[in-house]
């Protein structure tokens, strides 16, 4: 990341408003904080504001020494509320399993912030869910609230006993470590290589009993726009967008969607490039995605699936379906 990206990242508003309302539980004058690093406290209102990072940083710092809460992240955890991330929050916990909302969380961190990348990989030992800050140094104490973040939104879906095998934290040891054992309820090591939270399989693969896969897609376009709208500069994510809106006509298209952007089929194409993808990757994703959501929402059909997700013909999606999983449609719809 160059000097110019750092400049320009951000974290919206709503996400903001979680260490204003920490402020006010500690009897600080947030306003007077906020005016410190030149940051207008009206804006948090506003669900589309954002906030610079390298602003929002020195905010935090002046906060904990304000505070003089050594958990001030974990304290402002728990002010999260589904409306805290936009449509990411609803779409969330629409998701069929954890692993549905954590990928979507992985794929969507930047409406929160685009200082940090989210990443959900599988192990030996389970699912591995780590945020790693784009730029140093981060404040300790945003790095606290968005792990604990996770892991509450976790607990919100899931029942409040759900707890990770393991957590690594990047920060070095902090003076309290009791409330941060009592938070994550798990092993942690500080002074990690990576900050990470470790998910046994089983939990991350269980329905969920909030699951809604059509207000999930709903959400899903919303965020996808929203994206669009923001980063002018990710082809990736403008791609995104204008898949989920084309998708289901069947007309969906490297040229449709070069013309959608106002560019030539040549330009996208390396323009993606730049961004390592391409379209043919981008729309296989995006399918295999929606794919393994559909199917598990049972009242569709395996032929309504199909021209939903753009396929000619019933066969070809599930020769498509096999090769993303393993197994056919209607096998992983009883799995």
């Amino acid at each position: 990341m160059n000097a110019n990206t750092q400049v320009h990242a951000s974290t919206i508003s709503s996400a903001v408003l979680l260490l204003w309302r920490a402020l006010e539980s500690c009897g600080c004058d947030g306003r007077a904080l906020f005016a410190q690093v030149d940051l207008d406290p009206d804006r948090l209102h506003d669900p589309n504001a954002r906030y610079p990072f390298t602003a929002l940083t020195r905010l935090w710092k002046l906060a904990a020494a304000a505070t003089r809460d050594p958990c001030l992240g974990l304290t402002v955890a728990r002010f999260w509320h589904p409306t805290t991330f936009h449509a990411l929050g609803y779409s969330w916990m629409a998701s069929q399993t954890l692993k549905d909302a954590l990928m979507r969380m992985a794929r969507y961190s930047a409406i929160v912030t685009d200082a940090v990348s989210m990443d959900l990989t599988s192990s030996a030992e389970g699912f591995e869910f780590t945020l790693q800050p784009k730029f140093a140094p981060p404040a300790d104490e945003a790095i606290d609230a968005g792990m604990a973040i996770v892991l509450g939104m976790c607990r919100t879906s899931y029942g409040s006993t759900f707890n990770p095998l393991r957590v690594t934290m990047q920060r070095d040891t902090p003076a309290i470590v009791d409330t941060f054992s009592q938070v994550f309820r798990a092993p942690i090591q500080f002074s990690a290589p990576e900050n990470m939270l470790l998910f046994s399989n089983a939990d991350l693969t269980a329905p969920l009993p909030t699951a809604n896969a059509e207000l999930a897609r709903a959400n899903d376009r919303v965020i996808t726009g929203y994206l669009a709208r923001f980063t002018h500069d990710s082809i990736k994510i403008r791609v995104e967008a204008k898949l989920l809106e084309q998708l289901s006509s069947g007309r969906a298209t490297q040229g449709s969607i070069a013309k959608a952007l106002a560019m030539s089929p040549r330009t996208l194409q390396r323009n993606l490039k730049q961004e390592g993808t391409s379209y043919k990757q981008l729309l296989d994703d995006m399918r295999r995605q929606l794919a393994s959501q559909y199917i598990k929402e049972s009242r569709l059909s395996v032929n309504e699936i199909t021209f939903m997700l753009g396929f000619s013909e019933p066969a070809n999606f599930s020769r498509a379906f096999r090769r993303w999983t393993g197994v056919s449609p209607s096998e992983y719809r009883l799995s």
